[in-house]
């Protein structure tokens, strides 16, 4: 634990010190790393990053890295056809250019590790998931962000094996390769209702809307969130329903053990149940 913490101290110098906090956006000069190895790829987050593999045996999620995942993760949000939530400009890319900005801003947000969902049946892309926390509590809470099934794979196994293994890797102990926290959370825009149906099979405890938790502050170009409020001075607010697991549920009252029963009793790759009507 002292050795992590050190570790955390040294990341956190790292942080934005700027107030009010901005998210930073690359410009037409910045690197983007679409060629760099993996090996070589600076995740640049205060989270620790798995030192060891997050898999199932249906599922496994990884640190996304854009020479191994930009192209498929461009062509899942250059496609038509999802909902403008999948989307992170509200609509479909046009530039693979576009792709490797949003992965740039997500590596730029040091509190943020953002994760590629691969289905090991046919080793493609299925999703993406993000595990994100204040840089001080690193230690206590984590939340459950951006999770993104692409289309293909949803209403199938991939998005409960993939929200399984994060939640191992937030709450399970640091002797068992966790992070050792005690305290995931998921958020919601009330109109997300895909999402909110997942986090409530996630997660135990629906705990409420909290109004103005978020500030969107759209890239350069992209059109305003379809949902949110405009602030008297121009930013834009969002409202999140807020679900949490605990380290209670999970290693006391027996959450673990009943999920990771589940996920090891599907046997079946992908199977694409019907969508509700």
């Amino acid at each position: 634990m002292v050795q992590r913490c050190v570790i955390l101290a040294q990341h956190i110098v790292r942080c934005s010190l700027t107030w009010p906090p901005i998210r930073s956006i690359p410009t037409e000069d910045d690197e983007l790393f679409e060629n760099i190895p993996p090996e070589q790829y600076d995740l640049n987050t205060v989270i620790p990053v798995p030192q060891k593999t997050l898999e199932t045996h249906l599922v496994r999620i990884e640190p996304m890295v854009p020479s191994l995942h930009g192209d498929a993760l461009h062509r899942a949000f250059s496609t038509p056809g999802a909902d403008p939530l999948f989307y992170p400009a509200g609509k479909p890319y046009t530039e693979k250019r576009q792709t490797l900005i949003y992965l740039e801003i997500q590596r730029r947000r040091t509190n943020f590790l953002l994760f590629a969902i691969i289905d090991k049946h046919s080793e493609q892309l299925a999703g993406q998931i993000a595990i994100g926390c204040d840089p001080t509590q690193t230690t206590r809470d984590i939340k459950i962000l951006q999770v993104k099934v692409f289309p293909k794979f949803r209403r199938t196994h991939v998005i409960g094996h993939a929200e399984y293994l994060s939640h191992a890797y937030v709450l399970d102990p640091v002797s068992e390769g966790g992070l050792g926290c005690v305290r995931a959370t998921g958020r919601v825009i009330p109109e997300n209702i895909r999402s909110l149906t997942v986090h409530r099979k996630g997660f135990p405890v629906e705990e409420g809307t909290m109004r103005c938790y978020d500030v969107i502050t759209p890239a350069p170009g992209d059109p305003p969130p379809k949902f949110g409020r405009i602030t008297p001075d121009g930013r834009v607010t969002e409202d999140g329903v807020v679900f949490s697991l605990t380290i209670y549920d999970w290693l006391v009252d027996g959450i673990r053990e009943k999920w990771k029963a589940v996920v090891d009793a599907q046997h079946t790759p992908l199977i694409q149940r019907p969508a509700k009507l």
